[in-house]
């Protein structure tokens, strides 16, 4: 998609699912002091957007869309002017980069980060890590752990 306007992917604006600090770098970039989460974009929208991701957590676009007070098929046409990609896809993927964050910066048992990201169960949790990341999530925590 050819656009003037900068696509945001998940990566772009998530900081911390578990909540800390703004860094005197991210300061200087605009993001404000205290408890953070995601960063600003300057789309209203596309902030309140991942904003109610983050506290509201593995609904289905249906939800948010309720929430913002649009329909389904507004919210999917806008993100994917803003985003490049489709609602269920941003989802996925802003799960995604919230998994690896709660993995590297929590002590939370893999059951817990299981049930905190909408699996059922640790299994099927680890099934589908090793589908997208290629090891266990226990191997992965390992190996980057203290290493961000």
């Amino acid at each position: 998609m050819d656009t003037k306007y900068p696509l945001y992917t998940p990566k772009d604006i998530f900081i911390s699912f578990c909540g800390r600090e703004a860094t005197e770098a991210e300061r200087w970039q605009g993001v404000q002091s205290g408890i953070i989460f995601h960063k600003r974009t300057g789309n209203e929208f596309l902030d309140l957007f991942a904003s109610m991701v983050h506290h509201y957590m593995n609904h289905d676009p249906v939800f948010y869309a309720k929430k913002l007070g649009v329909s389904r098929v507004d919210l999917s046409g806008c993100l994917r002017v803003l985003t490049g990609v489709t609602t269920d896809e941003w989802l996925e993927a802003y799960r995604w980069v919230a998994i690896r964050d709660v993995l590297l910066h929590t002590d939370w048992s893999l059951g817990e980060v299981a049930t905190q990201m909408g699996y059922s169960s640790v299994k099927t949790f680890s099934r589908a890590f090793i589908e997208r990341v290629g090891m266990p999530p226990s191997h992965w925590r390992a190996k980057y752990k203290g290493n961000d």
